[in-house]
């Protein structure tokens, strides 16, 4: 698998970070929700994710060198 440049991932991570922040004190600002949607695309297809937020936290661990903490499993639930 092809992995995406790790200095753009950050670039696009700090930029949707701050356009959350002005989505969240103006949400009523159609271009800035419009920017901020594009980012999180764009976020998806690097990191290959079906959600923002996935991408974003994919994105963050990808920068930071670390892996993501595993997802917990159904094992041991009765009427899993």
């Amino acid at each position: 698998m092809l992995l995406p440049d790790r200095n753009t991932v950050d670039r696009l991570v700090r930029h949707y970070r701050d356009q959350e922040r002005t989505v969240l004190a103006r949400p009523c600002d159609l271009s800035a929700r419009r920017r901020f949607e594009d980012t999180a695309y764009t976020l998806c297809v690097l990191m290959g994710k079906r959600t923002a937020r996935e991408a974003v936290l994919a994105a963050e661990h990808y920068v930071a060198g670390t892996r993501p903490a595993a997802r917990p499993t159904l094992e041991g639930i009765p009427g899993a």
